[in-house]
């Protein structure tokens, strides 16, 4: 994902405001770093704290072998330790 000297990190840093499409809703938000500890923290429990179905899925582009629950967080760690997580504060 490029890590601190990816693209659209300097995008962000550079013009935090951002918007987020999703199928049906368009969000708009302000893009920043974590600011301690705790929001590290809630960050990696969000991205790495659970499995979906799509996440096996993911995990037999990336991994050898079956997927299970254990590689497919053992993917998002790797992923969210080599990147730079950022949090969007979504406009109510």
């Amino acid at each position: 994902m490029g890590g601190e000297h990816a693209l659209w990190l300097n995008n962000i840093r550079a013009n935090p405001e951002v918007t987020l499409r999703f199928r049906r809703d368009t969000l708009s938000g302000t893009a920043r770093d974590p600011h301690n500890d705790a929001e590290r923290q809630a960050v990696r429990d969000a991205f790495c704290g659970s499995t979906h179905p799509f996440d096996y899925a993911e995990n037999m582009f990336h991994r050898k072998g079956l997927p299970t629950r254990a590689k497919v967080i053992e993917l998002h760690t790797a992923w969210l330790e080599g990147g730079s997580p950022v949090i969007v504060d979504v406009e109510s």
